[in-house]
């Protein structure tokens, strides 16, 4: 098998979040225009960005895929810089159950992956 070596920057994105999920989201994009600004085509944001940590917070700021606001913003920041964006996770909700769940976004601003790990 021959591999083409193709180089790309990769930044990963680790931030303290607080109980504001705009506020949180303003600073993720922040912190993601910075990354583009070193020319990094691929940005990785670190688990539950947009909220605290911790199941029993994750009712409170869950919402659904692809349609919820943190997913919309992904999309709109990964297609307004051209790059491809690792969402992280996020609390997601599907009917009565809870997901933390990882959104890949390609440079076009489509949703490209989903990964779920549930929660009992």
């Amino acid at each position: 098998m021959e591999m083409s070596s193709r180089k790309f920057t990769l930044a990963l994105v680790q931030m303290l979040v607080g109980t504001n999920k705009a506020e949180n989201l303003k600073k993720a994009e922040h912190l993601i225009e910075k990354a583009v600004s070193k020319k990094a085509a691929v940005v990785a944001l670190g688990e539950c960005f947009n909220s605290p940590y911790g199941t029993p917070n994750f009712a409170q700021y869950a919402e659904k895929v692809p349609e919820g606001e943190t997913v919309r913003f992904l999309s709109e920041v990964a297609k307004k810089h051209g790059i491809y964006l690792i969402g992280g996770s996020i609390p997601e909700v599907e009917g009565s159950k809870l997901y933390n769940t990882c959104t890949v976004h390609g440079p076009d601003g489509s949703l490209l992956a989903k990964y779920r790990k549930v929660f009992v």
